[in-house]
């Protein structure tokens, strides 16, 4: 029984904590200065995936869990920053029942609030599904020959590429009163407001599509432990996305109070994506007994690439999230964001690139025997507090001025957020170490 509890405690209630607490202050960064779009979301996709893999390895060669490899942490990165490159704005008006047609100019159409509800939930699946069909290909199930990869990628770009055919070829099925407003949407040049939402729509059904796509290999392959990963991700996140209504009932609670109700509303967009991650932590990715392992071998894995892996992804990583981090911190201070953006992508990218060079060539020079049986990754907890305390800084960096109370409020928020997430890392730091005796 104390068993139970103490695997319920690490896996569940810790994981859904520490990834909640996580997105909470990833998310919310990634509307800030110097981030957002694709930016932000690779800021929190790194963050994500180092946490995750740092809680699920164990300290030898052999894994217990089946999604544990090193390359979870460029999959997230990879999957949750490509989720972020399309805009979510003009759905939020919908749940004040509100169609915009020309914001600046005040003028709209009425439209029932559960419009807002569908689109969230539309929106809300891939942007966090995206992110667990990469993890899917982190599994150590059985290895995929070339014309299995081949097929993985077919299935879900195809998806994508119908998923938009089918948005251009039906507009109406999926804008919202696409008859009622036929003027406005023939004419987007004098409906501008309008014609943003037709991009968000079109890109939100592309990037279902590719979800889709993905979900329906696995499915095909009977790989039914990656589907219940993709679902579980994808289906949590998109109530929870839905359930939040973008906060603007937060005028209506509170109609006296002047705070950045948008940022608590990022905050929890984050908080429901770690969340689906966390549970789906639970239900894919429990330890495995050693009958389990002999009766279904994990395939083999080659401890070299598994380290080039989780390497490219911390520098591709914190190489954008530290030069948006600078971007920010330099928009607020002296202005002319666009000007700092061009020499800090000279700065970070050419640094980006020596970093790979040198990792590559260490990759060539210094590698692991293939029979190696230690932890690939014995300095795995200098890697999650590299991360974490560097996001933490880029945070507050981007969070200004003192003066402002909106802004003061959320430094001292990450603060608390920091202390959380730093309490769950050093337990699960004391419980590898435990292991580490063992082994």
């Amino acid at each position: 029984m104390q068993s139970s509890r103490r695997d319920l405690t690490h896996d569940l209630l810790l994981p859904c904590l520490l990834f909640a607490v996580l997105g909470a202050m990833t998310w919310a960064v990634r509307g800030s200065a110097g981030y957002g779009g694709w930016l932000g979301c690779t800021f929190a996709g790194v963050t994500w995936g180092t946490a995750w893999c740092f809680i699920a390895r164990d300290p030898s060669w052999q894994q217990s869990r089946p999604y544990a490899s090193g390359w979870v942490i460029l999959a997230l990165t990879l999957g949750i920053g490509f989720s972020g490159d399309r805009g979510w704005m003009q759905w939020s008006h919908f749940f004040t029942n509100r169609i915009y047609t020309h914001y600046a100019l005040g003028q709209f159409a009425p439209i029932s609030n559960g419009y807002g509800f569908l689109w969230l939930f539309i929106a809300g699946v891939p942007w966090a599904g995206l992110g667990a069909c990469l993890l899917a290909w982190c599994s150590d199930r059985r290895k995929l020959r070339v014309s299995d990869w081949i097929l993985r990628l077919g299935c879900g770009i195809g998806s994508g590429v119908v998923a938009r055919w089918l948005f251009d070829l039906m507009p109406a099925l999926f804008l919202p009163l696409h008859e009622t407003l036929a003027a406005q949407y023939a004419n987007l040049q004098a409906n501008p407001t309008l014609g943003r939402l037709v991009n968000d729509n079109r890109e939100a059904i592309t990037h279902l599509g590719l979800y889709l796509g993905f979900l329906a290999y696995e499915i095909f392959r009977r790989d039914w432990r990656n589907v219940k990963l993709i679902l579980t991700v994808g289906l949590l996140n998109g109530v929870g996305w839905a359930a939040c209504q973008n906060w603007k009932w937060a005028v209506d609670v509170w109609p006296n109070a002047s705070f950045n109700w948008w940022r608590c509303w990022e905050s929890c967009g984050g908080i429901s994506i770690g969340l689906a991650y966390g549970v789906a932590y639970y239900w894919v990715n429990r330890r495995r007994d050693e009958v389990e392992l002999v009766k279904y071998p994990p395939a083999s894995r080659n401890p070299n690439c598994e380290r080039l892996g989780a390497y490219i992804g911390l520098i591709l990583g914190l190489g954008v999230s530290i030069r948006s981090g600078f971007k920010g911190w330099a928009n607020i201070h002296y202005g002319d964001g666009e000007r700092w953006s061009h020499e800090l992508w000279l700065i970070f990218g050419a640094l980006m690139a020596l970093g790979l060079m040198v990792l590559f060539i260490l990759h060539a020079s210094n590698r692991l025997p293939k029979d190696f049986q230690g932890d690939v990754f014995p300095n795995a907890h200098r890697i999650i507090w590299l991360v974490l305390i560097t996001q933490n800084i880029l945070a507050q960096m981007v969070t200004a001025p003192f003066t402002n109370w909106n802004e003061m409020a959320f430094k001292i928020y990450y603060v608390l957020l920091f202390l959380i997430s730093a309490v769950i890392v050093y337990q699960y730091y004391l419980l590898r170490a435990e292991k580490s005796l063992l082994h």
